[in-house]
């Protein structure tokens, strides 16, 4: 951009992201502000950053955030968050993405999804999905449709001392840990250890962008290496805006326990954000500010009562072949030009990710 910064009067972008315990939904800033949240479980600073795909003048020109950073990859976005806990977790995290409702699939649509999901497992191991409880056939609460993984999801993390951490919108190549630089195994067995010693005087870092190059947030489409020469709504998969990136544990549920659901009543939160574009709002308004998830609640007369729930267990995936990237673990080079996109009509749910 040659130091030129006029373009940040004018700049604004779609994105919207609206955490747990916040008290209005952030923006992107033209001069990036990190945003911080607090509950009983940890603080977390996070930032979003997003290349300008429905602007193609914007992002030829390179005049937007981070574009330092993102121009000239094959991420289209990145999640940046910095979490100190203030007690160590009971048992292991999950991170990933969830709905708030059900939403139906079927015929060609579940097979893809399974497809999709049997990569994530192979390529991240212990991962959970579940299309979430049709109301029409469970009683009691309901799951709601997710696909979540082990936190060696993400694509890079960081430990430092408290105070030492590095700033979320500077540059973090080659600090910490890198799966695609570093290598699965050496990753996932660092991050083990890391998980296995959580500290509240330590700060840990963690970056996503593994499957931002097959889901464009400003858009709200499905694109990329998925469905090759392809795009689809991503309203066809999700039912409606907004999705959740989610961190939790489940303190109250037992490994052993037959019923493993991911019930919102079994969770505790330790970061969950609303994420939405403008292009595409959602049909009922802007999600409202919400208090923080601190802690699992007690299930009470539910688990007494469980014998009456009836509900299918999540069932593997059928196998799938050509879709070892799905998780970014090849190269972030640029992107060759692609054949012109084919208009997918049908499909649902985060079986895709």
């Amino acid at each position: 951009m040659g130091g030129d910064t006029t373009w940040q009067a004018s700049y604004s972008d779609p994105l919207r992201v609206l955490p747990d315990g916040a008290l209005a939904e952030g923006k992107t800033k033209a001069v990036p502000q990190v945003e911080e949240i607090k509950n009983e479980c940890c603080s977390v600073k996070f930032l979003m950053m997003h290349r300008p795909t429905h602007d193609a003048a914007r992002e030829k020109s390179g005049e937007y955030p981070f574009s330092w950073h993102l121009a000239d990859r094959r991420r289209l976005w990145e999640l940046r968050l910095q979490i100190q806990f203030s007690r160590p977790p009971d048992k292991k995290l999950f991170f990933g993405i969830e709905l708030d409702r059900f939403v139906p699939v079927s015929g060609m649509t579940k097979q893809a999804q399974k497809a999709l999901v049997s990569t994530c497992q192979r390529i991240v191991g212990d991962c959970y999905h579940t299309l979430g409880d049709d109301l029409a056939i469970v009683q009691g609460e309901l799951e709601a449709p997710a696909f979540v993984m082990p936190l060696w999801a993400f694509d890079q993390f960081h430990v430092a001392e408290l105070g030492n951490e590095p700033p979320l919108t500077g540059n973090l190549n080659g600090l910490g840990l890198s799966r695609a630089e570093d290598g699965v195994s050496k990753y996932i067995n660092a991050m083990k250890a890391v998980i296995a010693n959580f500290s509240t005087d330590k700060v840990y870092t963690f970056c996503f962008w593994g499957i931002s190059q097959f889901l464009d947030i400003f858009k709200w489409e499905v694109v990329g290496g998925i469905m090759p020469g392809l795009k689809m709504d991503f309203n066809k998969l999700c039912g409606s805006p907004p999705v959740y990136f989610t961190i939790y544990e489940l303190p109250g549920v037992d490994e052993q326990a037959k019923d493993q659901r991911h019930l919102a009543s079994r969770k505790r939160q330790y970061f969950r954000a609303a994420v939405w574009s403008m292009l595409k709002p959602p049909a009922n308004g802007a999600p409202m500010p919400t208090e923080p998830s601190r802690k699992a609640v007690d299930l009470g007369g539910f688990v007494a009562d469980s014998q009456k729930i009836m509900y299918t267990l999540p069932q593997p995936g059928v196998g799938a072949t050509g879709l070892d990237d799905l998780l970014g673990l090849c190269s972030d080079a640029p992107v060759l030009p692609a054949k012109a996109d084919v208009q997918v009509d049908n499909a649902d749910l985060l079986g895709l990710f």
